[in-house]
């Protein structure tokens, strides 16, 4: 049998709020908890989820590229390039994943949502890591000043924006860090729940959630240290003030008592 294509993109942070009701308007759209379907045409289907995710099963170019660009509008933070996770499935006496081959023993709407929840999270996850880890490449070097010289050679300024940038990722991902969570999809729809859990198994969802964990604890660790620095430097400069202030009450009982 011939193998066909499951396709899921990442273009936005999320999408507006009413997604669903605009859908409803040009397509075939019905909502399964936080997960909208939309079927395009015989065997092709769409699943979206609102935090900026489509997963194309069998669905061909045009049509693809037609919903993509229809979506677009509907954007909130789009990104520059899509990040894409592609996968072919067939049809299969046992349910199982070999080389990026999805071999389904049923195919049907929520068989596509279970696995569609997790290609979503790995997207999500791949944005998160990818955001992570350039927050600690972008100030790495400050680390290596400390251990250098022990001293962060910034100024006040440029310390309080690099303390506002990495509270802004770890904002960011506090924020959306319960989409790696096992979804409540799967509360009502436990039967499907161990196509979710194979596919989760696969992409290696959980050690590289962990390595994320470590990651924001180094973010953290950043943090903390330019806030501590930001500190030191606002402490000194109450020091070097009062001293100043003392030199100058000095001369001036100096000064009173010459004259």
């Amino acid at each position: 049998m011939e193998n066909k294509k499951v396709t899921a993109y990442l273009s936005c942070e999320k999408f507006v709020d009413n997604i669903f009701e605009l859908l409803k308007e040009r397509y075939k759209a019905a909502a399964y908890k936080d997960v909208i379907v939309i079927d395009i045409d015989k065997d092709e289907q769409i699943v979206l989820f609102k935090y900026g995710v489509i997963v194309c099963w069998d669905v061909g170019y045009e049509n693809s590229k037609y919903f993509k660009d229809f979506l677009k509008e509907y954007e909130i933070n789009s990104f520059k390039k899509s990040i894409v996770e592609e996968f072919e499935y067939v049809s299969s006496k046992d349910y199982r994943i070999q080389q990026d081959t999805i071999y389904l023993d049923t195919e049907s709407t929520f068989t596509n949502i279970a696995i569609s929840y997790a290609l979503s999270q790995t997207l999500k996850l791949e944005y998160f890591e990818k955001e992570v880890q350039k927050s600690i490449d972008d100030n790495s070097a400050i680390a290596n000043q400390l251990a250098q010289s022990g001293k962060i050679k910034l100024h006040k300024k440029d310390v309080s924006k690099k303390i506002g940038e990495l509270f802004l990722v770890k904002s960011s991902l506090n924020l959306h860090y319960d989409l790696l969570d096992t979804p409540d999809f799967f509360w009502e729809y436990s039967e499907y729940e161990n196509y979710y859990e194979r596919m989760i198994k696969y992409l290696d969802l959980k050690a590289r959630v962990e390595v994320l964990n470590k990651k924001l604890e180094v973010i953290q660790e950043l943090f903390d240290m330019l806030k501590g620095e930001q500190n030191h430097k606002y402490s000194s400069l109450l020091e070097w003030i009062i001293i100043v202030l003392i030199a100058f009450e000095i001369v001036m009982n100096i000064a009173e008592h010459i004259i």
